[in-house]
């Protein structure tokens, strides 16, 4: 009987320790939490009182996708003008107007008044391209006889060149037909994705890292630095506040920030035709990853950057290469082989591709590609960055 009542004493005793510990546990996470929040709440007043911080992280967004949706975001309703001066006025001369004037895109201007010297007159007259139809043109032709067009044009017009290439597809399929040529074959097109992207479509994820770079790096290093040269740092390890709490709390404003940034990108492109249909809740994920990215970076940086003037230096170097090598804004098939492969070395080219895939329905396997490499940038880089900040020696 004794040794049973001295056994409930003491079971007693461990259930009131378990309900103590689980009690200061729950105590700690609260308040972990309360500082937590107290630092976001801390960092959106110094945010808001800091017009360049609001500038890269509301109007620097908006600028971008205006900008290049202004240039290439519209669709251009191009149509074409081809003066044709017919000296033969056959049947066949006739029936090549009318082809050429049945195309989409192309109106035909047929001089009707007598021309001596054409060149004189089309430089006279300011035209880059004239189609010449001369005269026995038709006769020739009806006989299978080599007879041919002369085409005058400006080799520097752009516009010039493009009617010229219109121009030599329509002879070149006329030369088919009067030689009865029986095409044995032909090329079928099969999209491998279940739905093509416009150039806006693709446009906006690269827009929306861009500036998620922008804001972690520029607004994090003039940040961390300004800290670490205030001795704010110093003064927060004194207090029960940890080096955890503090950079959780500052990654958390960084991505709304981020998802701000996003969302505005996405409104104004609306303007120019984005469907955002093609949106993807995964997107989500990618912001996290490119705020982890470019925050443990700068954090990294801080290290190691001492003055403002290296904060603008290192922040130049890391973001105007990536702007211009990393497929963001420009497509990487127009690239040589040497920057294409250069790409794979920024940040900025997973995150972004990553993205874009998540728009196609059919590209599961490349999109996972990239968000495990985005996972292992972003959980690396921030690893790193946590233990490079150092705040109780730092000076």
């Amino acid at each position: 009987m004794s040794e049973q009542s001295n056994e409930v004493p003491q079971q007693n005793t461990r259930d009131n320790e378990e309900k103590n510990r689980f009690k200061k546990t729950l105590h700690n996470i609260g308040s972990s939490l309360r500082r937590i929040s107290n630092q976001i709440g801390g960092i959106s007043l110094k945010y808001f009182r800091s017009p360049s911080s609001i500038f890269w992280s509301i109007v620097y967004p908006v600028i971008l996708i205006l900008l290049f949706g202004a240039m290439f975001g519209r669709t251009i309703d191009t149509n074409y003008n081809l003066n044709v001066y017919d000296l033969d006025n056959s049947t066949e001369s006739l029936a090549l107007i009318n082809e050429l004037d049945g195309l989409p895109g192309l109106t035909l201007n047929v001089i009707e008044e007598e021309v001596n010297q054409i060149d004189e007159w089309i430089r006279e007259e300011d035209i880059v391209i004239l189609l010449e139809i001369p005269e026995t043109w038709g006769l020739k032709v009806s006989l299978n006889q080599t007879s041919n067009l002369r085409v005058y044009f400006d080799p520097s017009s752009a516009t010039a060149k493009i009617i010229l290439e219109i121009v030599e597809e329509v002879v070149s399929t006329q030369n088919i037909n009067l030689l009865n040529i029986d095409v044995k074959y032909d090329v079928l097109l099969e999209n491998l994705y279940t739905k093509e992207l416009s150039f806006m479509d693709s446009l906006v994820p690269g827009i929306i890292m861009i500036t998620i770079s922008t804001i972690a790096l520029f607004t994090s290093l003039s940040y961390d630095l300004e800290e670490k040269q205030s001795g704010i740092l110093q003064k927060l390890a004194t207090t029960p506040a940890n080096k955890f709490e503090w950079i959780v709390s500052k990654q958390i404003w960084q991505i709304f920030t981020a998802i701000l940034a996003g969302l505005l990108t996405i409104l104004f492109a609306l303007i120019f035709n984005f469907n955002a249909s093609s949106l993807h809740p995964l997107m989500l994920v990618y912001i996290i990853f490119g705020t982890m990215t470019f925050s443990g970076i700068a954090m990294i940086l801080v290290r190691v950057i001492t003055n403002t003037d290296g904060v603008i230096i290192a922040s130049v170097l890391i973001t105007i290469p990536q702007i211009l090598l990393s497929g963001a804004l420009v497509p990487l098939d127009s690239f040589p082989e040497l920057l294409q492969f250069i790409s794979r070395i920024f940040p900025l080219y997973y995150l972004t591709e990553g993205m874009r895939f998540l728009m196609l329905e059919a590209a599961t396997s490349l999109w996972w590609r990239f968000f495990l490499i985005s996972a292992s940038i972003a959980i690396g880089s921030f690893a790193i960055g946590i233990f490079a900040t150092n705040w109780k020696k730092d000076s």
